[in-house]
């Protein structure tokens, strides 16, 4: 039988050939890793750049929202306020207040710190009502005051009670809480009143007394 060839050894390469095999590997890796960083450096700045003028613009925004909240939520202070307009028959009115806050909700209500009305401005007789606080509406030019209420009618009344509802419109000053007070009769208590037509009409419901000048 004849003998087999015995292969020969396949061995690595050594010596100088196998140390520029290596430094040939180690730059090729190299070139693979600076040309990937070439190529992903400016990719990754560009993100940076998007990233932060997305946050500068979120913030912007935020920041413009919560404006817009604190505006829609903070409520409109106003010192020594005067609201003006006529009524029905043309006579001017003018209501003053110390301070007054606008609604948040309800633009046309104002709460009012110690009011002032005079109705008919420009007449011979105007009519004053004040008071201790008070609210009122710009679109119906209602005025509602509450707590040390003072009316006086240019026609020599005097009177005190703890309400008063103010109709501007119709010249109309009413309480339903009781009102004590003087005029051109002399004294005269009552649990309600009702003055028409700025002061032309005086009207005293329940419990009225009155005593008259000279008794």
């Amino acid at each position: 039988m004849a003998a087999q060839d015995t292969p020969a050894d396949v061995r690595a390469p050594t010596g100088p050939e196998a140390r520029r095999a290596a430094e040939m590997e180690r730059w090729r890796q190299r070139s693979k890793r600076i040309i990937f960083y070439r190529r992903a450096l400016p990719w990754s700045m560009l993100a940076i750049v998007v990233a932060v003028a997305g946050w500068v613009g979120l913030r912007a925004y935020l920041s413009a929202r919560q404006g817009d909240v604190a505006a829609a939520t903070s409520a409109i202070h106003m010192t020594n306020p005067k609201f003006y307009g006529r009524d029905q028959k043309g006579r001017s009115f003018q209501l003053a207040a110390k301070d007054a806050v606008r609604d948040v909700k309800d633009a046309n209500l104002v709460t009012l710190n110690e009011p002032g009305m005079t109705l008919d401005t420009g007449g011979k007789a105007p009519i004053k009502v004040e008071g201790g606080m008070g609210t009122y509406r710009e679109d119906s030019k209602q005025l509602l005051i509450v707590g040390g209420v003072r009316f006086q009618d240019g026609r020599g009344s005097d009177f005190r009670s703890e309400t008063a509802s103010v109709d501007t419109q119709a010249g109309v000053v009413s309480g339903e809480k009781s009102v004590v007070g003087h005029g051109p009769l002399g004294q005269i208590t009552a649990s309600s009143y009702a003055v028409h037509d700025n002061g032309a009409r005086v009207l005293f419901r329940g419990n009225v007394h009155v005593h008259t000048q000279g008794q």
